[in-house]
């Protein structure tokens, strides 16, 4: 599918909103990626799998996909099950912020992973979970999102693969223009219901 094809799908899902909202990391953006909305529909959600899932193939072998919790677990689960014969992990933020795995979970040294994202804006999600995944010994081989907002070069000389690749504008919240325009600001991983 083209770019506009999949950017289609995420707003009739209602994975992609238009306002002034406040990221995770703390940034404000006009555009915001709530992808819990379209993991919530498996059937779309493995389309958009099956494409990452290729990508990372390209790359060359992997043994493990491992996602960040919370937005990272299904989507690396979904890619994982694309890749037949390829495990699911994923990392948890620790209470000094970074990620580690826990529930068991262990990589072997030199193991071929690739890490697998719902949004990467800053890539500072990824970075812990590169963090945790090479002190486990293992090699992370690709990183894969379903969108990268990211600016080029973001994550150093790690691979970078997305279903799509989107320009949003995203600013610190001391040099938003939207605040300085008085437009209401929104959270919306705390939102109650649909919005």
């Amino acid at each position: 599918m083209e770019d506009s094809a999949w950017i289609d799908e995420l707003e009739q899902v209602g994975a992609l909103l238009r306002g002034h909202f406040q990221l995770t990391t703390g940034r404000h953006s006009d555009t915001f990626f709530l992808l819990a909305r379209l993991t919530e529909r498996p059937w779309v959600m493995a389309r958009w799998a099956k494409e990452l899932a290729r990508q990372v193939i390209l790359l060359g072998p992997v043994s493990a996909v491992v996602g960040p919790a919370m937005g990272g677990v299904i989507p690396a689960y979904a890619v994982a099950q694309e890749m037949r014969g390829v495990r699911a992990l994923f990392a948890e933020k620790e209470d000094d912020g970074t990620m580690a795995f826990r529930r068991g979970f262990a990589l072997e040294p030199g193991e071929p992973v690739a890490v697998v994202e719902d949004v990467v804006t800053t890539g500072s999600s990824v970075a812990k979970v590169i963090s945790a995944v090479e002190a486990a010994g293992a090699v992370v081989s690709a990183v894969a999102a379903l969108v990268n907002r990211t600016r080029e070069g973001a994550l150093g000389a790690v691979p970078l693969v997305s279903v799509v690749r989107v320009a949003a504008p995203s600013w610190p919240a001391d040099a938003c223009p939207l605040c300085a325009g008085d437009m209401p600001l929104v959270r919306p991983k705390d939102a109650r219901e649909p919005g």
